[in-house]
């Protein structure tokens, strides 16, 4: 089963880079990292009864897409603009509610090593009668490099900061 989730996971990362590299000229798509979700941290379920044996009740639930980027090439470096959407459902809509969450960005260098890693916070707002809601989410990333250094195995990935019982939902999932 592991040889499944390991052709599974690299198949994975082959889409998003195909699918979601830089959409800048050519001449800077030559220089700019790959942008893509962390598996399993693409959505985030705020539960109740997590611990219990039963299944649990999903408060709230967001997932992150339609990733899209844009790169920019200067002399002091590479300049990652990334916008996203956040998609969120609330099972409880008969007042109005502010969830707040926290989602990650970070940079990875071509040997897996954490460059950078920066934590964001956000609120989703659902007015009295609404269970959805969906918001852009707007973060650029500044890679300094002198001259045109090719940065192109270099990763930038998105993901919900989840605690352990969120993680095992989402892996519950797959």
């Amino acid at each position: 089963m592991a040889p499944q989730k390991i052709t599974r996971f690299l198949l994975q990362i082959l889409i998003i880079c195909l699918g979601f590299g830089c959409a800048s000229s050519s001449t800077e798509m030559n220089y700019c990292p790959t942008v893509g979700l962390i598996s399993d941290l693409d959505r985030v379920a705020v539960i109740e009864g997590a611990d219990n044996k039963s299944k649990p009740d999903i408060l709230f639930s967001s997932k992150i897409h339609r990733l899209g980027t844009k790169c920019k090439v200067s002399t002091e470096g590479i300049t990652i603009s990334i916008v996203f959407d956040l998609s969120s459902k609330l099972s409880r809509y008969d007042t109005p509610t502010d969830v707040d969450i926290k989602y990650l960005v970070a940079t990875i260098d071509p040997n897996g090593l954490i460059l950078a890693k920066e934590v964001y916070q956000t609120t989703v707002n659902f007015m009295d009668g609404v269970q959805t809601a969906r918001n852009t989410q707007e973060v650029e990333v500044f890679m300094p490099s002198p001259g045109n250094i090719d940065l192109r195995k270099h990763k930038i990935l998105i993901g919900f900061e989840l605690t352990k019982s969120q993680l095992r939902y989402n892996r519950g999932l797959r």
